[in-house]
């Protein structure tokens, strides 16, 4: 059972998606998707299909490392930016200089 769940898109339809970005109760990110349709009826001869991505909770520090140096390369001011995405989300953090 997921710990916090989150709709990151949707399209309703015929055919129809979710997504949803969900945090799991280990610490493990799950990011999942749920489709309706024809589609889904004619690969899978059933109306319905779910798929996902989990990474364990061992391999987040990880993949944050990794989506902050996609996001931040080249920033000069990625120190400020991710200080107030931080602050914004009430993420703890911690802001320090050395004078």
């Amino acid at each position: 059972m997921p710990m916090k769940d989150v709709e990151l898109a949707r399209i309703e339809g015929a055919e129809s998606r979710t997504v949803q970005l969900q945090l799991q109760a280990d610490g493990a990110i799950r990011l999942h998707a749920y489709d309706r349709g024809a589609t889904a009826k004619l690969t899978f001869d059933r109306d319905e299909y779910e798929f996902w991505v989990t990474v364990p909770a061992e391999a987040v520090a990880r993949l944050a490392f990794e989506l902050l140096r996609d996001r931040f390369t080249g920033r000069l001011q990625a120190v400020t930016e991710f200080r107030d995405f931080c602050k914004a989300r009430e993420i703890t953090n911690i802001f320090d200089t050395w004078s």
